[in-house]
């Protein structure tokens, strides 16, 4: 891994908590080293649930005994076969577990089928519900965590972009990095929306942890009008600025989903803008046009200073905004102002 940039240990949940019978998929998966799963759900190992009564050697034997591969295909299949928004949902999150379990993870690519990449960027789409493209999300984190298949993500996407075919690689339409824009730019304003922001800024900061190929799909794929996944989260910090500005209370749990959704995505362009292999070319899209410049020190400049926020919040919520929230923005604008001084002179 590139020095500096974000550690994909430190990425975290997207899934949420699970019953105690679920959480056995969990058991000896590769991140049992840190005691949490990608995304910081802390789970028991399995001398804490055999004390509960829920482990036991023979149920060990019986999931051993599981092909996860048929399994995972069966819940791929019902993701494509039906539409209701629960019925995916819960397929997709069966998914995730057993790309969780310990063997998965030694054999991921099995997993990461041509298929299942086309089939993913439909449920990315904001046609699929909200609880779908948040799993979704988590199901391609999965995936792209494995260097063997991220590789060929990334040979899929040079190769589509040069318009040459090839089935090895992973087929990277359009399609999959524009459902993953919509996950970032999707205008509802509940918690869970909330969440699949920061979810998909999570996922960004995985493909960012690869080193330069993360960054190049980061500022070179054009999305919708002339943007690019840069431009698109420094409107979604500025959208999020402005929404709790205009609000007159703010209730506690929007407080904390908005709080923590700007904590990473602030930490997201700190590592982008820090990095010394590629943060000159990142300040240098970030300050490209008249459009990203004024969006750039817009955000610099309102997450640097200390303002009174209305409504509710929690004393974590609030002390993260006041402190690190705070810090990161200061470390924002002085590497953008630093950059656009050097520019000018």
């Amino acid at each position: 891994m590139v020095e500096g940039v974000l550690s994909r240990d430190n990425v975290r949940d997207l899934h949420g908590s699970y019953t105690a019978e679920n959480r056995l998929f969990y058991l000896r998966r590769d991140e049992a080293s840190s005691g949490c799963n990608p995304f910081g759900t802390r789970f028991s190992d399995a001398e804490t649930l055999h004390k509960k009564g829920i482990w036991s050697p023979v149920m060990a034997t019986s999931l051993s005994r599981v092909n996860w591969v048929s399994l995972f295909e069966l819940m791929h299949q019902t993701t494509m076969r039906v539409t209701d928004e629960h019925v995916r949902s819960e397929a997709i999150s069966i998914m995730n577990m057993i790309l969780m379990s310990s063997y998965s993870y030694m054999e991921r690519e099995k997993f990461g089928q041509k298929l299942v990449f086309e089939n993913i960027s439909q449920l990315l789409n904001k046609e699929a519900g909200v609880q779908v493209q948040k799993e979704a999300v988590h199901l391609l984190y999965l995936l792209l965590n494995c260097p063997k298949i991220f590789r060929r993500f990334c040979s899929g996407y040079k190769e589509e972009n040069a318009g040459v075919a090839d089935d090895s690689h992973v087929n990277l339409s359009p399609s999959i990095l524009e459902g993953l824009a919509d996950c970032i730019g999707c205008c509802g304003t509940s918690v869970q929306d909330l969440e699949l922001r920061r979810n998909a800024i999570i996922l960004l900061a995985l493909i960012v942890s690869y080193g330069r190929p993360g960054v190049e799909i980061l500022v070179s794929q054009k999305l919708p009008r002339e943007a690019n996944f840069l431009m698109l989260i420094l409107q979604v910090l500025v959208a999020e600025i402005d929404t709790e500005s205009s609000a007159y209370t703010v209730p506690a749990d929007l407080f904390r989903a908005r709080t923590l959704l700007i904590r990473e995505t602030l930490i997201l362009l700190n590592r982008l803008v820090s990095n010394p292999s590629y943060s000159s070319i990142v300040l240098q899209v970030l300050t490209s046009s008249r459009d990203m410049a004024s969006l750039t020190v817009d955000v610099a400049t309102r997450l640097s200073r200390k303002e009174e926020r209305r409504g509710q919040s929690d004393s974590i919520s609030r002390q993260m905004r006041e402190s690190e929230i705070l810090d990161l923005g200061r470390k924002f604008k002085k590497r953008v102002f630093a950059y656009l001084g050097d520019s000018i002179s």
